[in-house]
């Protein structure tokens, strides 16, 4: 049962397949007219061919053939001659066409039907009136089989075929020639064969002529489809350009670089955005990174502030970044220069006020532009910068041929985080020596492709160590830097870098080395006083004014002065020590608790101001200071501030609960 069910549906199977064959493509009905003007194309390729063959094929058979074979029948002259006169007519009409641009050759296909009739008809006509002529017959099957490669549309091989079998038929029953003989029978049999034939034929090329035009229509409608789609592509990618266009206008003012011919601090920039771009055939490039640096002025000094950022986000997101970055920035700088209240706050609150402006307007977008950077201002006489780093790489020193890390204790987030203030702003402090160069840089200098296999797999540098490498083989050279970075690998992101050279035109820090080893000999003698009168003639002799600078000279007379109780000496040379070397964060506290002891001597509040101004900077600088955030408590406390007295006692008792200092000092509040 289940054998004959298997062969059943075999036959089944072959015999749809049969019927298929017949069935009407229903391709037919949607590119019937595109199919239509594709035949019209290919039989006006054969239109000229075609008048010459019309002209000179049957002259042969008209002028000598047809009169000896059959002088009964001289009609057939004017068959012959008739589809010459059809090939002159159609030449005239074509010549038309190609001399004159009239349009006649779009007639293609209505010309083929008229030579087709002609030479298929009369052929049938007159071969049926000497069907008893084999060789005649066999001219008949010569067009019948013709007539299967001219390009025309289906139905048309069905009405020739059947009117050319018309003719033949009726002109046989007219003039009734002799079938009857072996010779017409054996011709009989081949002319049936040759419309089986040209019918088989007819249908299976012009299936062939069909499934190849609407294969190749449809590429060509792909292929427009597709070129529209690349036109659109282009015009959008053209708008797209004339926004990146736009944005790389907007941003390229903001990218600042203020030098000070006469200044000891020089800032370079090197800045490769990855995203590169044509506009009006000049070439342009953009990204999220960002540098600016701007001289400003903050208690009487210059400084070079700068910034180096990182947006997220690619082309124009990350663009859109740095964009606001560098208008934050620069509105920040141009504040400063206009405000002379702004330029007497300290470089640590200036630069943590600065902080906070940037991040109050990155919070806003609630976390989709966020912004690593470095922040920082350096001190042009002393050489000393002041830098906040929010989540970007860390600054690099350059100092005697050794590249080394900065600051890598920072934990401060990336602006635009609104949780970020949970970790508190921490201003860090360096002091370049003469010679040195840092380096801020965005991860770009990190991110090399190593290695990339042919699939686009690639392998990336995870050692950030091999910036310090290239900063070492480089010599400290900008440009040598980059180079370096490209010998390693590829780059895959943004690049920017910024380099603070300090190069003052002779070291300021030059201390009087003899004054300071009699000093400490006579204050290990007991002789307090004359170790102080050593340092301070000393310093007479060196001159207080020019580029000189005296540190540990200044925090020797701090300590000695303490030692003998003159507070308010030790605490103004403590300060002058500070103003020498402000990267002296230690001694922020120090000269703090100095100015509160002088306050204990005269009972001036101007001490206790000054003594709190010295402990915000070190908070700044240092948030977690025990120490300082208990003697801060107390300042506020004999200041008579006790709410800001409490908030730093609150401070201080997270950090160390059971301090018996904090318990002291809140049962005073």
């Amino acid at each position: 049962m289940s054998y004959t069910s298997s062969r059943a549906g075999s036959f089944q199977n072959k015999w749809n397949s049969i019927l298929g064959f017949f069935k009407k493509d229903p391709d037919r009905a949607v590119y019937e007219n595109e199919y239509a003007e594709d035949l019209k194309r290919q039989t006006r390729s054969l239109q000229y061919p075609g008048a010459f063959l019309a002209m000179f094929v049957w002259l042969g058979f008209a002028f000598g053939t047809d009169q000896k074979l059959h002088p009964e029948f001289p009609e057939l002259f004017y068959f012959r001659i008739g589809f010459s006169l059809v090939g002159f007519i159609s030449l005239i009409f074509l010549l038309l066409d190609t001399l004159f641009k009239i349009p006649t050759r779009r007639y293609s296909l209505e010309m083929a039907y008229i030579y087709i009739a002609y030479l298929l008809l009369c052929t049938s006509f007159f071969t049926g009136r000497i069907a008893d002529d084999p060789n005649y017959v066999s001219g008949l099957q010569i067009a019948l089989i013709t007539i299967v490669f001219v390009p025309l549309p289906k139905k048309s091989y069905y009405i020739f075929l059947i009117l050319s079998i018309l003719a033949f038929i009726s002109s046989v029953l007219i003039y009734s020639p002799n079938l009857s003989t072996p010779q017409a029978s054996y011709s009989m049999q081949n002319l049936g064969i040759a419309y089986i034939l040209t019918l088989v034929f007819s249908i299976i090329l012009e299936r062939y002529r069909f499934v190849s035009f609407v294969g190749r229509f449809k590429i060509q409608e792909s292929n427009r489809e597709i070129s529209e789609k690349m036109q659109q592509i282009q015009a959008l990618k053209e708008k797209q350009d004339g926004d990146y266009f736009l944005t790389a206008l907007l941003l390229s003012p903001l990218i600042k670089l203020d030098n000070s011919e006469n200044s000891g601090v020089k800032v370079e920039f090197l800045l490769d955005q990855y995203k590169k771009f044509s506009f009006k055939e000049k070439d342009y490039e953009l990204g999220g990174d960002f540098l600016s640096a701007y001289i400003v002025k903050i208690q009487d000094r210059d400084y070079t502030a700068f910034i180096n950022g990182d947006a997220m986000g690619k082309s124009i997101q990350g663009a859109g970044g740095a964009l606001v970055l560098g208008s934050v920035f620069n509105s920040i700088i141009s504040r400063t220069r206009l405000s002379p209240e702004i330029q007497s706050k300290s470089p640590e609150r200036w630069l943590k006020e600065a902080f906070i402006d940037l991040q109050n307007v990155f919070e806003t977008f609630d976390g989709f532009m966020l912004i690593s950077a470095v922040l920082g201002i350096v001190e042009h006489s002393t050489g000393a910068m002041y830098y906040i780093n929010a989540e970007h790489p860390w600054p690099v020193l350059y100092r005697d041929g050794k590249a080394m890390f900065l600051g890598s204790e920072s934990n401060i987030r990336k602006l635009g985080i609104s949780e970020m203030f949970g970790s508190k702003i921490q201003v860090q402090t360096f002091r370049m020596l003469p010679g040195d160069t840092i380096f801020c840089g965005s991860d770009g200098r990190d991110d090399l492709v190593l290695e990339e296999d042919f699939s686009g797999k690639r392998v990336m540098n995870e050692d950030e160590t091999i910036f310090l490498a290239s900063v070492e083989e480089s010599g400290g050279e900008l440009k040598t830097i980059r180079r370096s970075l490209i010998s390693r690998g590829k780059l895959s992101d943004d690049l920017s870098i910024l380099s603070i050279s300090y190069n003052p035109s002779r070291n300021p820090y030059m201390e009087d080395k003899k004054s300071i080893t009699e000093a400490e000999s006579a204050f290990q003698k007991g002789n307090t006083k004359d170790a102080i009168n050593i340092l301070e003639e000393g310093l007479k002799r060196s001159g207080l004014v020019g580029e000189r600078y005296f540190p540990q000279v200044a925090k020797l007379l701090s300590k000695w002065y303490d030692k003998i109780s003159e507070f308010k000496k030790a605490a103004e040379w403590a300060e002058k020590s500070l103003s020498w070397d402000p990267s002296e964060t230690e001694l922020l506290f120090y000269s703090s608790i100095l100015w509160k002891k002088a306050y204990t001597q005269k009972k001036d509040t101007e001490y206790l101001r000054s003594a709190a101004e010295l402990g915000e900077k070190l908070r700044v600088r240092s948030p977690n200071h025990l120490k300082n955030l208990i003697n801060l408590s107390d300042i506020y406390r004999l200041l008579g501030n006790s709410f800001r007295a409490k908030k730093l006692l609150d401070e201080a008792s997270v950090l160390s609960p059971d301090d018996p200092k904090i318990a002291e000092l809140r049962k005073r509040l």
